[in-house]
């Protein structure tokens, strides 16, 4: 008897009546496909290609190589930024794509786009805007919910060209790049806090905060823990963070995920972790979908590592956690990021006139009108919420060096 889920080459995924769209036994539906303004169908590029494709030319997507992974990347050029980050994010999540038979391209988009809405200066960036924005009164910050904002409101795509019977309101609210269903709510939930995030914020109802995602958004999940793990223990390497010793004392305790026992942190011995995570999680994931799949790949959490990974992973967590969140160079960085976006927030509250004319251009109508008011200065201060998150999600979009040199020309 053939396994349902038994992993096949990728010339055996390949429809020879469609255009590189793979067979899977967990298809999305039709309701997945469906965008906030129905569109013209592609000839050839399906929904989640032309998703992927609006991600990857997106101003927020190249914004990407501007930001913080772990350290300040102008330490050197060979340490990672956020858009490195995402470019192993994909790489990872479609090698486990195409061993499970997944949705390749869904898959993709949610790649391309899961760290759109981070901030400048990595988790310290959005942890200090959470705090601000809690502070304000409103909801908090989180870079998945920001991720979806960035697609659905931020981001423009110039042109949409809706179907038959569509009518696009020029004063209706924005539409953003106008993305499928099913790739706005992998953006959404590939952290596992949308649970807590869906009850307690109406805006993200929509996403069903009791069930986990697509296996798309689950494989992305998992490989983003996976990129994070291996590689920000290369950059900690790199910057002579952590010792041979401690790597040493992991590898006795779980030698399988390192392959040579003459292991050393270089490229080789990475790639050697990434191979060996892959197809831990390909493994025990079949197990998961052979063991329980009924057809709804949202029951539950399909995408796992084994018992093994699990220990395995959160043991390379916990070694990174100590020589690179919690030492001294990075948390002098993750301070000086954490006082910019403090004060940059403060100045852009109480003296608006210094935000560039295109956040102002999004502010409530009155308190535009007093910016623009041609007879001169008036002292005035942001105090509706809406502003301020609007403000918030100015300070989100920054690169490193731009909030870095906008944080000096005040000083000024």
């Amino acid at each position: 008897m053939v396994n349902r889920f038994e992993v096949l080459s990728r010339q055996e995924h390949i429809k020879s009546i469609k255009l590189a769209e793979y067979s899977t036994p967990y298809p999305e539906t039709p309701e997945d496909e469906e965008r906030k303004i129905l569109e013209e169908p592609c000839d050839f590029r399906n929904a989640f290609i032309r998703d992927r494709d609006r991600i990857v030319h997106s101003e927020s997507f190249r914004r990407l190589q501007g930001k913080t992974q772990v350290y300040i990347s102008e330490l050197s050029p060979i340490i990672r930024n956020r858009l490195t980050h995402t470019m192993e994010v994909w790489q990872i999540s479609v090698s486990i794509a195409r061993m499970l038979r997944a949705n390749i391209h869904l898959t993709e988009a949610i790649a391309f786009g899961h760290d759109l809405g981070h901030t400048p200066f990595g988790h310290a960036g959005e942890n200090a805007l959470d705090n601000i924005m809690i502070e304000s009164g409103l909801d908090g910050f989180s870079h998945n919910e920001q991720s979806v904002r960035v697609v659905s409101l931020l981001e423009s795509k110039p042109n949409i060209f809706p179907a038959p019977g569509q009518e696009i309101n020029p004063e209706s609210k924005s539409v953003g790049l106008n993305l499928t269903y099913a790739t706005r709510e992998g953006l959404f939930k590939h952290t596992d806090r949308f649970k807590e995030d869906c009850k307690n914020k109406k805006i993200y109802k929509e996403y069903d905060g009791a069930v986990d995602g697509l296996i798309e958004a689950q494989i992305v999940n998992i490989s983003d823990e996976i990129a994070q793990r291996t590689h920000d223990l290369h950059d900690v390497w790199m910057t002579g963070a952590i010792a041979r010793e401690d790597i040493a004392l992991i590898f006795s305790e779980s030698p399988k995920f390192f392959g040579d026992e003459s292991f050393g942190i270089e490229k080789s011995g990475i790639s050697s972790i990434v191979g060996n995570l892959i197809y831990d999680v390909v493994e025990a994931s079949l197990k998961n979908l052979n063991d329980s799949f009924d057809g709804d790949p949202r029951k539950k959490r399909f995408i796992t590592y084994s018992e093994s990974g699990t220990v395995f992973s959160k043991q390379l967590e916990k070694l990174i956690k100590k020589a690179a969140i919690l030492g001294d160079e990075v948390n002098q960085m993750n301070s000086r990021g954490r006082h910019i976006i403090h004060s940059l927030y403060d100045i852009s509250l109480k003296d608006p006139y210094c935000l560039p004319n295109f956040i102002k251009d999004r502010l409530k109508h009155d308190l535009q009108k007093k910016l623009n008011d041609p007879k001169g200065y008036e002292k005035i201060s942001v105090k509706h919420n809406r502003d301020k998150r609007v403000i918030c999600d100015y300070i989100a979009s920054l690169t490193d060096k731009e909030a870095i040199d906008i944080f000096r020309s005040t000083l000024i």
